[in-house]
């Protein structure tokens, strides 16, 4: 893994701590002060049976993030386990995105490592611990370069999620079976989904404002260098991208003249609610940028034959009917890749 490439590359650095402290922190409702100083983080690894991990402070979260890691990855290997790590890992909640900088498996136990440099970042600690347990690395632990005190009022620490949370890397490869939806037991009709319900929403949002949505899209995932909302033609054939999603999932971006933007899932791992979810996110980011394009008046794109919007109106029609008819649909928009 490309550690400085990737670690803490331009998303908003998001530090927090952990829901205990160690013995020999202070337990008052007095803000921490500013200058105060040490050679060390203060951290809670023991309470989570690592050791007092003694890390010494560089200030520079790339820094402080490479050091927690190889101290990390030295634990594992004395105890002859496995060892994983991943860098700004973003857990796709109900409430929102929920970023930490670094995520770590020590064999079967998964960590999620916070860094504290600040007042704010400390402020958000009441906060963190309170969804950590929601997310796949449930065991916070925290390097805090100031004392952890009690008494604060939290700081929200979850923001909504966007399209720049996404990241693309054309090296990425990936193999299986896509799609936009794929049918379970607990969503067994696209037609009755909340996934069509929120594609629909989209469509409509999309509709005489794609291209702008497409730069939008393209520069948000950094598969366009622009720095300004630049319109963007829709090929006449598929082009697809890989990108990775919140909880390092595999999603494929596939533009079209005919199907437009379209968001397509590696059905194996996705669950229903991660799907809604990022839909949700992802609609609600493009509803953003094309609803102020439309109270602006700016000029609408030509109508072209094939268009997305015909195809998404007609595809759903279609299948409502054939599931109103008892005729099952397994999965809509399929995908194969790697093969």
């Amino acid at each position: 893994m490309g550690f400085f490439s990737k670690l803490f590359g331009s998303k908003k650095q998001k530090p927090a701590v952990s829901s205990r402290t160690s013995n020999s922190t202070p337990k008052n409702t007095t803000a921490p002060k500013k200058d105060i100083k040490q050679n060390n983080f203060i951290t809670n690894t023991a309470d989570h049976g690592l050791g007092d991990i003694q890390l010494g402070i560089a200030g520079k979260l790339r820094v402080d993030g490479l050091l927690a890691i190889a101290r990390m990855e030295e634990i594992a290997k004395k105890r002859n386990l496995e060892f994983d790590f991943g860098v700004l890992y973003t857990s796709l909640l109900e409430e929102g995105a929920l970023t930490v900088p670094v995520v770590c498996s020590i064999g079967e136990t998964k960590y999620s490592i916070y860094f504290i440099y600040t007042e704010e970042e400390l402020l958000k600690y009441k906060d963190l611990v309170n969804h950590v347990d929601k997310t796949e690395y449930p065991n916070l632990i925290y390097f805090s370069s100031i004392p952890i005190y009690d008494g604060y009022t939290p700081k929200p620490i979850i923001e909504p999620f966007q399209l720049a949370d996404l990241r693309y890397d054309k090296s990425t490869k990936t193999s299986g079976t896509y799609a936009m939806w794929s049918r379970t037991n607990q969503d067994p009709t696209f037609h009755e989904s909340k996934t069509c319900d929120i594609l629909t929403k989209m469509n409509e949002i999309n509709n005489g404002y794609e291209t702008y949505l497409v730069g939008y899209v393209l520069r948000q995932t950094r598969i366009s260098g622009s720095t300004e909302l630049q319109r963007t033609s829709l090929p006449t054939n598929h082009v697809s991208y890989i990108i990775e999603g919140p909880e390092q999932k595999k999603i494929i971006l596939d533009l079209s003249q005919e199907k437009g933007i379209r968001f397509l899932f590696p059905i194996a791992e996705t669950t229903t609610v991660y799907r809604e979810r990022f839909l949700k996110g992802a609609m609600i980011d493009m509803a953003a940028t094309a609803i102020p394009l439309r109270q602006q008046q700016y000029p609408k794109d030509e109508k072209l034959d094939p268009n997305s919007y015909d195809w998404f109106s007609f595809m759903s029609r279609m299948v409502k009917q054939k599931e109103v008819e008892n005729e099952s649909i397994d999965m809509i928009g399929i995908m194969e890749t790697g093969k």
